[in-house]
């Protein structure tokens, strides 16, 4: 066990930690992290696609789309007719996939319960 002291690590200071706590800040909202998990399961999201798949407004979508690129989370560019959006940050990049993960997980194991459960009679 490592003796604590009143000196905080240098890895606990304000200035390190900061950045972090943005990015957690930014995809903290349900909605924004809706979107980043949309992102990292389709080929080409576009903010049409994303906007219907989360059932909001388009403009409610922009405006959280504009928090992730102003943080530096995402990007965009315009393929054809579309605008096009991608993880950047490779920090939100992993957290991401490992949520998605963790939810498919989660989701085989519920049906595979699912499956081993008889049915009972009416």
């Amino acid at each position: 066990m490592i003796p604590m002291s009143n000196e905080p690590s240098p890895l606990c200071h304000d200035e390190i930690l900061e950045p972090y706590a943005s990015k957690f800040k930014a995809v903290g909202h349900p909605v924004r992290l809706k979107i980043l998990c949309l992102i990292t399961r389709q080929d080409v999201p576009c903010v049409g696609d994303l906007w219907r798949c989360l059932g909001q407004p388009q403009p409610v979508v922009s405006q959280h789309l504009a928090i992730l690129k102003k943080t530096g989370i995402v990007s965009s560019e315009v393929n054809k007719t579309k605008r096009v959006y991608s993880i950047i940050d490779p920090f939100i990049k992993s957290l991401v996939a490992s949520i998605v993960g963790e939810i498919a997980n989660a989701t085989a194991k519920e049906s595979e319960e699912d499956k081993a459960t008889p049915l009972s009679p009416v």
